[in-house]
């Protein structure tokens, strides 16, 4: 839960769905988000998931039979 509505959350952690739940508990405090915070956490979003569709594209190549 966030400490006021004037302070920025800690940075989001855990699972899609943990953070998920995350954001609908600040937002349901009325809690503002800064520009610079959503930005923060795109790019760690993207950059995850930029990596989970590297481990997939290895795991696929893998598996194909030559």
């Amino acid at each position: 839960m966030p400490e006021s509505t004037t302070s920025p959350p800690e940075d989001l952690r855990g699972t899609a769905d943990e953070r998920m739940a995350q954001l609908a508990e600040w937002d349901a405090a009325g809690g503002a988000l800064s520009p610079e915070w959503l930005r923060r956490q795109l790019d760690a979003t993207l950059a995850a998931w930029a990596q989970d569709e590297t481990t997939l594209d290895i795991e696929k190549d893998a598996h194909t039979d030559f």
